[in-house]
């Protein structure tokens, strides 16, 4: 086994993952060792260690500055602190600003995730007894006359947040680089936003501009996902997600529990057989697997029919169904969202 710095060792320990040469490999390719045993003395005041490292506080100052930049660090109420959650420190050094990701990281992540964190992530998820995240509908996939929730409304998400947006790559596409959708989607807003912009890693936009990224992002065939709860307060950041990258869906949909990992929108789709072609262009859309072509009594050619169990709402099949055959329902009451989250955001994000 390769010998690590110690230092590398007490940082993957804060992880739960000490004796993982994997994230060793990770931390070591992030950052010096140096840099580690600074990292181990947070969080702190300037003063306290500049005086334990020796240095002058300007040099403490720019050094956290450069190390959020590379997302080795994060705002907490005592300062700035190592992420103590995998998720975390995956998210932000994948999201960073290309310049400050080594060459190799998304490798050294990848391999990590294949080896045993993926099976990790999906236990967690599961665990928490309800899902995490939930889908809403695609902006042009909303049915006429329809009024949508402020919380489950990509337009009124944006406009409540409009005075400080942000949007950032998508990490686990960073990562996993398992298909061409678009990666510059993940939409930040509040104190997320504010620490995108003092790292670097997300570009100030207005509410039309994030607008305008989620209407793309849905045409390429990605699913709109937020936290699974009521609270608007509570909704930090929209993610445009696919099920082969997303360090949340991919491993839901590897061991086949997406249900229990990602809550449906109160809208499921319907299928007009009448005006289906059979063209199966929402069979490839649906990343659900909510989607089949059978016969149906009466028509002489495979229609469309929707699995309703598996249909997390989404409208991606609607908004590329050709003769309109597609249009999204309205099933479940406000109440279907829940108050409170499953678990700590910093799983999903």
């Amino acid at each position: 086994m390769t010998k690590f710095d110690e230092a590398y060792i007490k940082l993957a320990e804060r992880n739960g993952k000490a004796d993982s040469e994997g994230l060793h490999r990770i931390l070591e390719k992030a950052m010096t060792p140096e840099e580690a045993r600074f990292l181990l003395e947070l969080p702190a005041s300037n003063a306290d260690v500049a005086a334990k490292l020796n240095m002058d506080e300007k040099a403490v100052e720019s050094k956290i500055k450069d190390l959020s930049q590379r997302g080795l660090l994060v705002a907490s109420r005592r300062g700035h602190r190592y992420p103590g959650s995998l998720g975390t420190l995956h998210d932000n050094i994948l999201s960073s600003a290309p310049e400050y990701i080594p060459p190799g990281m998304d490798k050294l992540w990848m391999d990590f995730y294949e080896g045993d964190w993926w099976r990790e992530v999906a236990d967690q998820l599961i665990a928490m007894g309800n899902p995490t995240l939930r889908a809403i509908l695609a902006p042009e996939s909303i049915p006429p006359g329809v009024e949508l929730l402020q919380n489950e409304s990509i337009e009124a998400l944006l406009n409540a947040n409009k005075e400080l947006i942000s949007v950032r790559n998508c990490c686990c596409r960073v990562m996993a680089k398992s298909c061409d959708r678009p990666i510059f989607t993940c939409t930040q807003f509040g104190r997320r936003a504010e620490y995108d912009l003092f790292r670097g890693s997300g570009k100030k936009v207005s509410a039309d501009e994030a607008m305008d990224v989620s209407l793309k992002a849905t045409k390429a065939g990605l699913v709109p996902t937020v936290t699974n709860i009521r609270a608007m307060e509570a909704l930090e950041f929209i993610c445009y997600c696919c099920s082969c990258c997303c360090v949340v869906l991919e491993p839901a949909s590897r061991i086949g529990k997406m249900n229990e990992v990602l809550a449906g929108s109160r809208f499921v789709g319907r299928v007009d057989n009448e005006t289906c072609n059979g063209c199966e262009e929402c069979v490839s859309r649906c990343f659900f697997s909510a989607i089949e072509m059978k016969k149906v009594p009466g028509l002489s050619t495979p229609k469309a029919v929707i699995d309703t169990e598996k249909c997390r709402g989404c409208g991606l099949c609607a908004i590329e169904c050709g003769p309109g055959a597609i249009t999204m329902e309205l099933v479940r009451p406000p109440e279907f969202i829940p108050e409170t989250i499953a678990g700590p955001s910093s799983i999903v994000h």
